[in-house]
């Protein structure tokens, strides 16, 4: 039976940062592509906004508001 590429890789171990490893693995935090980074950006926020809302014991009043902007150089 022929070892997997993690299984190769996990012989030889390779130190690296966590910045480097999930700049590697984006797909892991789910910024894979803008619309799941978007989504996943916006789903953490809100998340930790009712977290600490909860943590407080302040009842949340949140408004999530995305508008799309174009940029364009001069």
């Amino acid at each position: 039976m022929s070892a997997t590429i993690a299984e190769e890789l996990a012989k030889h171990p390779k130190e690296i940062s966590i910045a480097e490893f999930f700049e590697r693995n984006k797909h892991i935090l789910g910024f894979d592509t803008p619309t799941r980074a978007m989504l996943t950006s916006v789903k953490e926020a809100v998340d930790n906004s009712l977290d600490v809302c909860e943590e407080t014991k302040i009842l949340p009043d949140i408004l999530v508001e995305i508008k799309k902007v174009i940029l364009m150089s001069l």
